[in-house]
């Protein structure tokens, strides 16, 4: 705030603050008593130089010494002072210096000339010094606006909420009018206080994007001034200013231009926030056609082994031996299981996608990593048990976490090794803890995947062979259940082997009151 309202201070009047007081004030303003200081002191020392020269120079030399310290002190000095002092000093120097000294008198026609041509050589000095300097300080003040301005259109364009800076906005021209100013916007509104009148000026100003107002050519008669943040369509809001600022055009077109940069950039917020409506809108339906399409494709195999293997049962009963029904059965029971799970990994994507906060929406509670393991050891087939090898490092720390999903997890990384791995290769089943973290592992003997292929595989609905069935989201769910713990998702491959693991963070392990209260220690 400081670094922008300071510089605006130069564009307030000719000298600093002063055009904010009153006549009388602004005439015993400190800025005037040291600029009236400054300037008599340079006559002062010009005298002192007239007089240290009195016997040494003749009086056309002396009366360039006076012409020099006037135009000199018209730097400091506004033009009727200077005039006022010039008309004295001259006066001082036709009593001091023109024959006969000690009078006003004049004995000669030339001393005369010389006179007059100092007076108005010292009242065009005096003006075009006074004109240059006014030139210089409103060259400076529009410098100085540009920059405030420029350093204003920076700081809305790096802010991701404009509508943050509506109370600073509020400030910096309640310091250019000297009066408290109310903003009218869709974000922020403070026209509580105000009068019937007022609020439909500003309602006004806001929807037909123009100033109103004394001055203005459109409802001069308001008592104050109305100024629209005009944004490139329309106006994103309306301020209401003191009708004093209408009289000092330098502080009007500032007022406007900060005006006009917030309307911009609240403008280009509402863009961006229709924008990225719309860009989430046409995800969304990506990711339910996709959603569709793989439920099409993947569901389409089991559901019609089901259908095929239940027909058979009902419809050739007395022909089928006992084996051949049981066969019938089983094929039945991991078809229903393989559409079980793949329901279940979509769901827990679709539900696990939406968490923002690492624990939000999850059951969890200190879990023992080993009873985990157990678990999804449980739930593989019979058939496939000696392919399983596990590796779990003792006494390992109580995990903060939810059992089923990190289970679900688990059983999906040992899914994928059995279809993507090596037929009849060993998968090992692993667990152990570091000082940061505990790690959940599942490796098998297969040649792994590159870093960008890892990086496709963990979006939804990518497999790494389109050969196997599934609907490719159980990277993408691993992932996400570790990212709801809180830890992350890698994988490692080396010669021989390809590895994904789990790293949970470690917290401080709780007391045995703890557990049985199940309270987080």
């Amino acid at each position: 705030m400081i670094q922008f309202v300071s510089p605006i201070k130069s564009l307030c009047a000719p000298y600093g603050e002063a055009a904010k007081l009153s006549p009388m004030n602004a005439l015993f303003s400190p800025r005037y008593l040291q600029r009236y200081a400054t300037g008599l002191a340079i006559w002062a020392l010009g005298w002192c130089v007239l007089l240290l020269l009195d016997t040494h120079f003749d009086l056309a030399n002396l009366s360039l010494v006076l012409v020099l310290t006037s135009a000199i002190a018209a730097l400091w000095l506004p033009v009727s002072f200077t005039l006022v002092t010039s008309v004295i000093a001259l006066m001082a120097f036709n009593w001091a210096f023109v024959p006969p000294r000690g009078t006003f008198a004049i004995d000669l026609h030339q001393h005369t000339f010389l006179l007059v041509a100092m007076l108005v050589v010292n009242v065009i000095v005096a003006r075009l010094m006074v004109s240059l300097r006014e030139q210089t300080r409103r060259a400076e003040a529009h410098a100085i606006a540009a920059d405030a301005l420029r350093s204003w259109g920076d700081k809305l364009r790096d802010s991701k909420e404009p509508t943050e800076l509506l109370s600073e906005l509020q400030q910096q021209l309640a310091y250019l009018s000297g009066f408290p100013v109310h903003v009218l916007s869709d974000a922020a509104s403070d026209i509580a206080l105000l009068n019937t009148e007022q609020r439909d000026a500003l309602i006004y100003c806001r929807d037909n994007n123009q100033a109103i107002g004394p001055d203005t050519g459109r409802y001069q008669e308001l008592a104050n001034l109305y100024l629209p943040l005009r944004g490139k369509g329309q106006a994103g809001g309306a301020v209401m200013l003191d009708a004093v600022l209408i009289k000092q055009p330098e502080l009007f077109a500032q007022a406007q231009a900060l005006c006009d940069q917030m309307g911009w950039a609240l403008e280009r917020q509402q863009m961006l926030q229709r924008e990225r409506s719309a860009r989430d809108q046409a995800q969304s339906q990506n990711l339910r056609n996709t959603f569709l399409a793989a439920i099409s494709h993947d569901y389409r195999t089991p559901l019609a082994t089901i259908m095929g293997a239940a027909s058979s049962l009902i419809e050739q009963d007395d022909r089928l031996t006992q084996p051949q029904r049981q066969q019938l059965a089983k094929t039945i029971v991991d078809e229903a299981d393989r559409l079980r799970r793949q329901t279940n990994n979509m769901l827990q994507l679709a539900r696990l996608d939406g968490i923002n906060a690492v624990g939000a929406a999850i059951q969890a509670d200190w879990e023992s990593a080993e009873e985990i393991i157990g678990s999804v050891l449980r739930r593989i087939p019979a058939e496939l048990q000696h392919r399983i090898e596990i590796n779990i490092q003792s006494d390992l720390p109580l995990i903060w976490g939810d059992a089923l999903l990190l289970a679900q997890m688990l059983e999906n990384l040992i899914d994928n090794a059995f279809k993507y791995g090596p037929a009849d290769s060993a998968i090992k089943l692993i667990a152990h803890s570091t000082q940061q973290s505990l790690v959940l592992a599942v490796e098998d003997q297969g040649k792994g995947i590159t870093t960008n292929n890892f990086e496709q595989l963990l979006e939804t609905f990518q497999r790494g062979d389109h050969r196997q069935s599934g609907a490719g989201v159980g990277l993408a769910l691993c992932r996400a259940i570790a990212n709801v713990h809180g830890g992350e998702f890698v994988h490692l491959a080396g010669m021989n082997f390809s590895r994904f693991e789990c790293r949970l963070p470690l917290r401080a392990q709780p007391t045995i009151a703890g557990i049985i209260a199940g309270v987080d220690a």
